[in-house]
Protein backbone atom coordinates (compact mmCIF):
# COMPACT_ATOMS: atom_id res chain seq x y z
CA UNK A 1 0.00 0.00 0.00
CA UNK A 2 2.94 2.40 0.91
CA UNK A 3 4.55 1.65 -2.58
CA UNK A 4 0.96 2.27 -4.19
CA UNK A 5 0.67 5.97 -2.66
CA UNK A 6 4.64 6.53 -3.22
CA UNK A 7 3.94 5.52 -6.84
CA UNK A 8 0.57 8.16 -6.81
CA UNK A 9 2.38 10.56 -5.62
CA UNK A 10 5.62 10.76 -7.91
CA UNK A 11 3.03 10.58 -11.00
CA UNK A 12 0.63 13.33 -9.46
CA UNK A 13 3.95 15.42 -9.26
CA UNK A 14 5.50 14.49 -12.46
CA UNK A 15 2.09 15.43 -13.95
CA UNK A 16 1.38 18.99 -12.08
CA UNK A 17 5.07 20.10 -13.34
CA UNK A 18 4.77 19.23 -16.97
CA UNK A 19 1.49 21.20 -17.19
CA UNK A 20 2.95 24.02 -15.56
CA UNK A 21 5.88 23.49 -18.30
CA UNK A 22 3.81 23.53 -20.75
CA UNK A 23 2.09 26.40 -19.58
CA UNK A 24 4.91 28.53 -19.45
CA UNK A 25 6.37 27.40 -22.82
CA UNK A 26 3.38 28.24 -24.35
CA UNK A 27 2.49 31.75 -22.57
CA UNK A 28 2.10 34.41 -25.46
CA UNK A 29 1.67 32.33 -28.31
CA UNK A 30 -1.60 32.20 -30.86
CA UNK A 31 -3.30 29.05 -32.06
CA UNK A 32 -1.66 27.60 -35.52
CA UNK A 33 -3.31 29.18 -37.98
CA UNK A 34 -4.58 32.24 -36.57
CA UNK A 35 -4.11 35.24 -38.44
CA UNK A 36 -1.25 36.93 -36.18
CA UNK A 37 1.64 39.04 -35.87
CA UNK A 38 4.80 38.10 -34.41
CA UNK A 39 7.59 40.62 -32.54
CA UNK A 40 10.93 38.83 -32.27
CA UNK A 41 14.33 40.81 -30.69
CA UNK A 42 15.70 41.88 -27.79
CA UNK A 43 14.89 44.05 -24.60
CA UNK A 44 14.18 47.41 -26.80
CA UNK A 45 11.27 44.74 -28.52
CA UNK A 46 10.06 43.29 -25.52
CA UNK A 47 9.73 46.43 -23.78
CA UNK A 48 7.25 47.81 -27.22
CA UNK A 49 3.56 47.52 -25.50
CA UNK A 50 1.97 46.43 -29.30
CA UNK A 51 -1.27 44.90 -28.70
CA UNK A 52 -2.89 44.91 -32.39
CA UNK A 53 -2.56 46.22 -35.70
CA UNK A 54 -6.36 46.57 -37.24
CA UNK A 55 -7.77 43.10 -36.77
CA UNK A 56 -4.16 41.26 -36.02
CA UNK A 57 -3.24 40.44 -32.23
CA UNK A 58 0.74 40.71 -31.83
CA UNK A 59 2.53 38.27 -30.26
CA UNK A 60 5.55 39.85 -28.20
CA UNK A 61 8.81 37.20 -28.30
CA UNK A 62 11.37 39.58 -26.78
CA UNK A 63 13.95 38.44 -24.90
CA UNK A 64 16.81 40.78 -22.55
CA UNK A 65 19.56 41.02 -23.52
CA UNK A 66 19.83 38.63 -26.32
CA UNK A 67 22.42 38.80 -29.11
CA UNK A 68 20.80 38.31 -32.98
CA UNK A 69 22.68 34.97 -32.60
CA UNK A 70 20.37 34.02 -29.78
CA UNK A 71 17.13 35.54 -31.21
CA UNK A 72 18.38 33.31 -34.74
CA UNK A 73 18.38 30.27 -32.66
CA UNK A 74 15.11 30.31 -31.45
CA UNK A 75 13.00 32.17 -34.71
CA UNK A 76 11.92 29.12 -35.88
CA UNK A 77 10.05 28.00 -32.45
CA UNK A 78 9.33 31.68 -31.58
CA UNK A 79 8.68 33.12 -34.60
CA UNK A 80 7.54 31.02 -37.27
CA UNK A 81 5.44 27.52 -35.52
CA UNK A 82 2.37 29.56 -35.26
CA UNK A 83 2.76 30.71 -38.98
CA UNK A 84 1.51 34.20 -38.46
CA UNK A 85 0.84 36.67 -41.27
CA UNK A 86 4.17 39.01 -40.57
CA UNK A 87 6.73 39.00 -38.29
CA UNK A 88 8.78 42.39 -37.14
CA UNK A 89 12.53 41.56 -36.67
CA UNK A 90 14.33 44.33 -34.24
CA UNK A 91 17.92 44.11 -32.30
CA UNK A 92 21.62 43.81 -33.17
CA UNK A 93 22.52 46.03 -30.40
CA UNK A 94 23.60 43.25 -28.27
CA UNK A 95 25.92 41.82 -30.53
CA UNK A 96 28.38 44.82 -30.17
CA UNK A 97 27.22 45.00 -26.14
CA UNK A 98 28.82 41.22 -25.43
CA UNK A 99 31.41 41.10 -27.99
CA UNK A 100 34.94 42.52 -27.52
CA UNK A 101 36.41 45.67 -29.57
CA UNK A 102 38.99 43.86 -31.29
CA UNK A 103 36.30 41.12 -32.80
CA UNK A 104 34.40 43.87 -34.22
CA UNK A 105 34.52 43.38 -37.87
CA UNK A 106 33.65 39.58 -37.14
CA UNK A 107 30.53 40.79 -35.33
CA UNK A 108 29.33 42.94 -37.82
CA UNK A 109 29.31 40.04 -40.27
CA UNK A 110 27.98 37.91 -37.79
CA UNK A 111 25.04 40.37 -37.13
CA UNK A 112 24.15 41.05 -40.91
CA UNK A 113 24.02 37.00 -41.48
CA UNK A 114 21.80 36.39 -38.60
CA UNK A 115 19.21 39.30 -39.80
CA UNK A 116 19.30 37.60 -43.65
CA UNK A 117 18.79 34.06 -42.04
CA UNK A 118 15.47 35.54 -40.47
CA UNK A 119 14.51 37.81 -43.33
CA UNK A 120 15.03 34.99 -45.71
CA UNK A 121 13.68 32.20 -43.01
CA UNK A 122 10.18 34.44 -43.22
CA UNK A 123 10.37 34.80 -46.72
CA UNK A 124 10.54 31.15 -47.17
CA UNK A 125 8.01 30.20 -44.82
CA UNK A 126 5.25 32.47 -46.50
CA UNK A 127 5.67 34.87 -43.85
CA UNK A 128 5.81 38.88 -44.43
CA UNK A 129 9.16 39.97 -42.89
CA UNK A 130 9.39 43.31 -41.38
CA UNK A 131 12.99 44.79 -40.40
CA UNK A 132 13.36 47.91 -38.13
CA UNK A 133 16.60 49.68 -37.74
CA UNK A 134 18.55 49.72 -34.49
CA UNK A 135 18.65 52.69 -32.11
CA UNK A 136 22.17 54.08 -31.06
CA UNK A 137 23.08 54.81 -27.13
CA UNK A 138 22.78 58.37 -25.62
CA UNK A 139 25.24 60.54 -24.48
CA UNK A 140 25.74 61.22 -20.74
CA UNK A 141 23.82 65.13 -20.59
CA UNK A 142 26.02 67.75 -19.03
CA UNK A 143 29.21 69.71 -20.66
CA UNK A 144 31.80 68.26 -19.06
CA UNK A 145 30.72 64.65 -20.61
CA UNK A 146 29.79 67.20 -24.10
CA UNK A 147 33.57 67.65 -23.98
CA UNK A 148 35.39 64.68 -23.36
CA UNK A 149 33.21 63.53 -26.34
CA UNK A 150 34.43 66.18 -29.06
CA UNK A 151 38.03 65.53 -27.67
CA UNK A 152 37.79 61.89 -28.28
CA UNK A 153 36.45 62.45 -32.03
CA UNK A 154 39.44 64.90 -32.54
CA UNK A 155 42.12 62.35 -31.52
CA UNK A 156 40.14 59.16 -33.40
CA UNK A 157 39.66 57.94 -30.24
CA UNK A 158 36.44 55.96 -29.74
CA UNK A 159 34.06 55.81 -26.31
CA UNK A 160 32.03 52.68 -25.57
CA UNK A 161 29.21 54.39 -26.89
CA UNK A 162 30.83 55.55 -29.92
CA UNK A 163 32.13 51.91 -30.79
CA UNK A 164 28.31 50.70 -30.44
CA UNK A 165 26.73 53.24 -31.90
CA UNK A 166 28.70 53.26 -35.39
CA UNK A 167 28.82 49.67 -35.24
CA UNK A 168 24.32 50.19 -35.13
CA UNK A 169 24.65 52.56 -38.13
CA UNK A 170 26.79 50.41 -40.09
CA UNK A 171 24.81 47.20 -40.05
CA UNK A 172 21.43 49.73 -40.20
CA UNK A 173 22.19 50.88 -43.74
CA UNK A 174 22.64 47.21 -44.72
CA UNK A 175 19.35 46.62 -42.91
CA UNK A 176 18.10 49.26 -45.42
CA UNK A 177 20.08 47.95 -48.65
CA UNK A 178 18.92 44.22 -48.36
CA UNK A 179 15.42 45.33 -47.32
CA UNK A 180 15.24 47.31 -50.53
CA UNK A 181 16.68 44.59 -52.70
CA UNK A 182 13.88 42.11 -51.43
CA UNK A 183 11.20 44.56 -51.61
CA UNK A 184 10.54 44.48 -47.30
CA UNK A 185 8.70 47.13 -45.34
CA UNK A 186 11.94 48.62 -42.95
CA UNK A 187 10.50 50.80 -39.43
CA UNK A 188 12.97 53.29 -39.65
CA UNK A 189 13.64 53.64 -35.87
CA UNK A 190 17.08 55.05 -36.15
CA UNK A 191 15.95 57.99 -38.16
CA UNK A 192 13.08 58.54 -35.82
CA UNK A 193 15.29 58.19 -32.22
CA UNK A 194 18.86 59.63 -33.54
CA UNK A 195 19.76 62.89 -33.55
CA UNK A 196 22.39 64.40 -36.68
CA UNK A 197 25.36 63.33 -34.55
CA UNK A 198 23.91 59.99 -34.48
CA UNK A 199 23.57 59.35 -30.92
CA UNK A 200 20.17 58.46 -29.24
CA UNK A 201 17.72 61.91 -28.95
CA UNK A 202 17.67 63.54 -25.83
CA UNK A 203 14.15 62.12 -23.79
CA UNK A 204 14.58 58.84 -25.17
CA UNK A 205 17.40 57.14 -23.09
CA UNK A 206 16.76 56.14 -19.69
CA UNK A 207 19.55 57.02 -16.85
CA UNK A 208 21.69 53.75 -18.56
CA UNK A 209 22.20 55.61 -21.46
CA UNK A 210 20.38 52.54 -23.13
CA UNK A 211 16.99 51.76 -22.39
CA UNK A 212 14.02 53.30 -24.18
CA UNK A 213 11.62 55.70 -22.32
CA UNK A 214 8.07 55.60 -22.42
CA UNK A 215 8.27 58.76 -24.86
CA UNK A 216 10.41 57.12 -26.69
CA UNK A 217 7.66 54.03 -26.83
CA UNK A 218 5.08 56.42 -27.37
CA UNK A 219 6.54 58.09 -30.70
CA UNK A 220 7.61 55.17 -32.32
CA UNK A 221 3.96 53.78 -31.62
CA UNK A 222 2.57 56.57 -33.70
CA UNK A 223 5.01 56.55 -35.80
CA UNK A 224 5.12 52.59 -36.71
CA UNK A 225 1.29 51.56 -36.64
CA UNK A 226 0.31 53.83 -39.57
CA UNK A 227 3.46 52.51 -41.53
CA UNK A 228 2.34 48.68 -40.70
CA UNK A 229 -1.40 49.15 -41.15
CA UNK A 230 -0.27 50.56 -44.72
CA UNK A 231 2.24 47.52 -45.63
CA UNK A 232 -0.32 44.84 -43.48
CA UNK A 233 -3.52 45.77 -44.15
CA UNK A 234 -3.86 48.14 -47.19
CA UNK A 235 -0.70 46.17 -48.86
CA UNK A 236 -1.48 42.95 -48.70
CA UNK A 237 -5.25 43.26 -47.59
CA UNK A 238 -4.80 40.85 -44.62
CA UNK A 239 -7.49 41.92 -42.42
CA UNK A 240 -10.31 41.97 -45.92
Amino acid sequence: MKHFLLICSLFFIFSTTTYARNIITTKGNMPSGTPHVVLIGASYLKGWTLDKIDCLPVVNKGVSGETSTQVLERFEVDALTTQPKAVIIWGHINDFSNAPKEKEQQTRKTAIENLKNMIDGAKQQGVIPIVATEITLGVPPGIKSQIMHFLGKIRGKRSHQQYISSNVLAVNEWVRSYAKDQGISVIEIEKLMTNEEGNRKAGYFKEDLSHITEQAYRDLQAYALPLLHDELINKHGLCN
